[in-house]
């Protein structure tokens, strides 16, 4: 599936997540590629589309903030509509105090973008010093980057990978406010999958906002005993009248009772696209 790729675009550099869900799903596949790091999903996505020897790992839901919308709505909006979901990994998110110092104690300033203070309002609140200077930075990568330029008393929320990256010392793990918080990540790219069993479909339905439209949806999953496992819809074009629905279930696009089920579901939608059949996680 992966040996017609040449290189993989991650969604922000430093120790980044994305880095994180890339080594973990080129481990699982044995896979070594030339990695590209870009600083928004749009920016990642519209790479894939301009290069189909690029494959691009990016988040897709999170415990903490559920679907991310900038990941599915560029998706389905790509010129090459043959760029699919190709593998899906989770990750737990596992933020952690990084420093030069050794010390927590010591630490007088913490350096962080601000989704990363978000998660971590309790923790900074409670656990760091009450005249905390606080730097906000971009993103992670630059968090460490600016680091240098002070002195041993400062710190950084990142993560293992950012503190092997930069060889600093991890003082605190785990501090975000939901310790269970984990992040799903998809890997995309102009390739098929072949079934293996445990597979699962993602597919968006593009549809008139009509009385009863997303129950005739779901009735045709039922006659077939499919199990959805997400559904989630969206307006297009700011048009409350025009639908995306997009829905994940169990089973392979191959598979000939998938395939009867996506012939089925052709009538009640202006069109029906299948974004990916890939390995369940």
């Amino acid at each position: 599936m992966f040996e017609d790729f040449n290189e993989v675009i991650c969604l922000g550099m430093g120790g980044s997540y994305s880095e994180i869900a890339k080594d973990e799903l080129f481990k699982a596949y044995d896979l070594y590629l030339y990695q590209r790091s870009l600083n928004s999903i749009k920016e990642c996505i519209d790479y894939i589309d301009e290069n189909s020897n690029a494959i691009a790992v990016l988040p897709v839901e999170t415990t903490y903030k559920g679907i991310i919308r900038e990941t599915i709505d560029n998706l389905i909006q790509t010129k090459n509509q043959n760029i699919q979901i190709l593998a899906e990994t989770i990750i737990p998110v596992n933020d952690c105090i990084l420093s030069k110092t050794t010390e927590f104690y010591s630490i007088s300033g913490l350096i962080a973008n601000p989704n990363a203070l978000a998660k971590s309002k309790i923790f900074v609140r409670d656990e760091m010093p009450r005249q905390l200077n606080i730097v906000v930075a971009e993103s992670m990568d630059d968090s460490a980057r600016l680091l240098n330029g002070y002195n041993l008393t400062y710190s950084i929320i990142g993560t293992h990978k950012t503190a092997e990256i930069y060889n600093l010392n991890i003082l605190k793990e785990h501090i975000e406010d939901d310790k269970n918080n984990k992040r799903r990540f998809i890997v995309i790219g102009d390739a098929s999958t072949h079934p293996t069993g445990k597979d699962k479909t993602s597919i968006v339905l593009f549809l008139n906002d009509r009385k009863g439209a997303l129950l005739d949806i779901v009735q045709i999953f039922v006659k077939y005993s499919i199990n959805i496992t997400q559904i989630n819809s969206k307006m297009m074009n700011n048009n409350a009248e025009e639908q995306a629905v997009f829905i994940d279930f169990d089973g392979h696009k191959e598979d000939e009772i998938i395939r009867q089920l996506l012939n089925d579901l052709e009538p009640y939608a202006h069109s029906v696209r299948v974004i990916g059949s890939y390995t369940r996680y």
